[in-house]
């Protein structure tokens, strides 16, 4: 049996990789409407108020759920199993998916990461792609 930890230290990585080619992607099409966007900071107030990173909150969110687990005292094979059909809930979600997939078809980026994300999911359930 493997480790739990090093499972979800795997999951919470490759779904942090996804996360960030997705943003990275949504911010060059917030530059392509509004230009440059100036620094990190800047970056973070759209993430968090603009209506073009809303669709990603939801992952966000996930992201900050999988570092809490990682900090339980205790964690159970249970645990990263449930973690990972949560993220696979997220990624298929309807609210999520439409713009996924835009991305999924034009940024090389974001295909690499989910490729990477994918197999880790497989334990979750038949939905995971």
């Amino acid at each position: 049996m493997s480790d739990p930890r090093e499972k979800l230290r795997d999951l919470s990585a490759a779904a942090r990789t996804l996360h960030h080619r997705l943003l990275v992607a949504t911010q060059k099409s917030f530059e392509k409407l509004h230009g440059r966007v100036d620094g990190p900071g800047k970056l973070l107030q759209l993430v968090v108020h603009d209506p073009l990173f809303a669709w990603l909150r939801p992952f966000s969110q996930q992201l900050a759920l999988l570092d809490e687990l990682a900090n339980a005292a205790e964690l159970q094979d249970a645990d990263v199993a449930t973690a990972e059909a949560e993220v696979v809930e997220v990624l298929d979600s309807d609210a999520f998916r439409g713009t996924f997939l835009v991305y999924l078809q034009s940024e090389p980026d974001v295909v690499l990461a989910n490729a990477a994300l994918r197999p880790l999911l497989t334990r979750a359930g038949p939905k995971s792609q």
